[in-house]
Formats: structure tokens, C-alpha cells, sequence
């Protein structure tokens, strides 16, 4: 009897493990994802319009390029916020849970907190994108306040909007909103430990700091606070986190992970 119970308790234990190592691995490709959007197609793909400014390279925390502009600036939140929204859009019209559909609703998440993150951001610490796009705007500390405010107000919009379609979206799959956490958190300590590890191989060193943390862990902080933005259900489903291990994810994660730090993070050259 003892032995039964012994192996039940460790296959019980291995399951959390494995559900929680693919969660987490779901989280590594959504946030790399979220990042490279904002950076090649947001920044990346703005610099084609803008005839004074030239990429340079690109890392994790930035595309750094010859000369300035604020549309290149505003064009990476712009896309976290535009990419967000469609994924969102997209992930509401889905009722099947699986994780496929859950990465959808992390990366359309992780894009509406970045987006909205930024003005806050830029706001409250006068640097990021959004400080550049403000620069020399008169008068600077009205412009940083407006900027402060409207990015709070849209994180908490986004912030509601995210945890109601994903309640909805368990409800509607027969899954407890008691999963929440086991969703959340090993993505954010996932997802947030991804951005310090790419901006800790960057060669400026305070980035790890202004980036990394403030980007990974700080931008994000709101994915905490995803449970309790909800109300119990009124009849609670039954049901665990409806994944188990899976290798297709944790390999697939292994790569990104690889690529993203040490390849993207010390800095691939685009032009001399």
C-alpha cells in the first residue's frame, strides 16, 4: 500500500513538473516572439521608410542604428500593440484548450502589456521608445505625465481584457479557473528570466538593468494579477491544467532560448 501511494505521489509530482515545464516553455517562445516583433518588424521594418536612419545591429534590448527618428521609435510599441490586439481578436473566436491556443493568448498578452507598457515607462523614467518619440516636446514634464497615464490606463484595459478572455476561454474547455496560477506564474518567471538572460549578453552592461529586469519582469509585472482580476466561477469546472509534457515544446523552447541569448543577445550586425 505504501508503494502504491510512494508511486502515485511521484507521478503526481512529475505531472505538475511536466505541466509546469511545458507552461514555461510555451512562455520562452512567446516572449522571444513578442520581442523580435517589436524589434524587426517594428523598428527593423520602419527603418525601410526613413531615409536618415540606418540599422546598425540588433540584440534583444534594441535595434541600434545610425541616426534617429521618431517613427522608428513609435513603430515597436506600435506593433506589440497592433500584433496584440489581431492575436487577441484571433484567440477570443477559439473555444478548443490546448496549448497552441494558449501560446496565442501569452503572446497576444505579453504584445498588449509591452505596447502599453512603454508610454508608462517612458513616462515615469524618461527613456525607452517612447521618451524618444516625446524628446524636445514642450512642456517635457506635462508630455512624460500624459504619457505616464495613458500607458497605465491602457495596461489595465489590456490587463482586463486578457484575463476575462482567458477565464472565458476555460470555462468554455470544462477547466477550472483555479489553473490561473499554474498558467501565470511559470510563464512570467519564464518569460521575465528569457529578457535578462538575452539583455545580460548585451555589450552595454546597464542594460541588464533598464531592459532586462524593468522589461521582463517589471512590463510584465501585471501577469500576477491575472487571477485576481476574476470572480470564481459560478459553477467551478473540473479539471487539471489540460497539457502534460511535452518534448515538441520544452526542445522547441531549448532552441529559441539558445538562439535568442547567445546568438541575438550579444548582437548580430546588419550594416558597418
Amino acid at each position: 500500500m505504501d508503494t502504491v501511494t510512494g508511486t502515485a505521489g511521484r507521478s503526481s509530482r512529475g505531472s505538475v513538473l511536466g505541466r509546469g515545464a511545458t507552461t514555461a516553455a510555451i512562455a520562452i517562445v512567446a516572449y522571444a516572439a513578442m520581442d523580435m516583433c517589436h524589434e524587426v518588424l517594428g523598428h527593423g521594418v520602419a527603418t525601410l521608410f526613413v531615409d536618415d536612419v540606418t540599422p546598425v545591429s540588433l540584440t534583444t534590448v534594441a535595434l541600434s542604428s545610425k541616426g534617429a527618428s521618431r517613427l522608428v521609435a513609435l513603430a515597436g510599441p506600435l506593433m506589440n500593440l497592433v500584433l496584440g490586439v489581431l492575436a487577441m481578436a484571433w484567440f477570443r473566436r477559439r473555444t478548443t484548450v490546448g496549448t497552441g491556443t494558449f501560446f496565442m493568448w501569452l503572446f497576444a498578452t505579453v504584445n498588449l502589456l509591452n505596447g502599453t507598457g512603454y508610454p508608462m515607462y517612458s513616462g515615469i523614467l524618461d527613456f525607452g521608445d517612447m521618451a524618444a518619440v516625446i524628446a524636445g516636446w514642450q512642456p517635457h514634464l506635462l508630455w512624460r505625465t500624459g504619457l505616464a497615464v495613458l500607458g497605465a490606463a491602457g495596461y489595465y484595459l489590456a490587463l482586463r481584457v486578457a484575463s476575462a478572455s482567458l477565464a472565458r476561454w476555460l470555462d468554455a474547455g470544462g477547466v477550472r479557473r483555479k489553473v490561473i496560477p499554474r498558467l501565470t506564474w511559470p510563464g512570467y518567471v519564464a518569460g521575465g528570466l528569457l529578457l535578462v538572460a538575452g539583455a545580460a549578453m548585451n555589450p552595454i552592461p546597464n542594460l541588464v538593468l533598464l531592459v532586462g529586469v524593468s522589461g521582463g519582469f517589471g512590463c510584465m509585472f501585471g501577469m500576477v494579477f491575472v487571477p485576481a482580476l476574476l470572480e470564481p466561477a459560478a459553477a467551478e469546472a473540473a479539471g487539471e491544467v489540460p497539457w502534460g509534457f511535452s518534448w515538441t515544446w520544452v526542445g522547441g523552447a531549448v532552441l529559441v532560448a539558445a538562439l535568442f541569448v547567445f546568438a541575438v543577445g550579444p548582437g548580430i550586425a546588419l550594416h558597418a
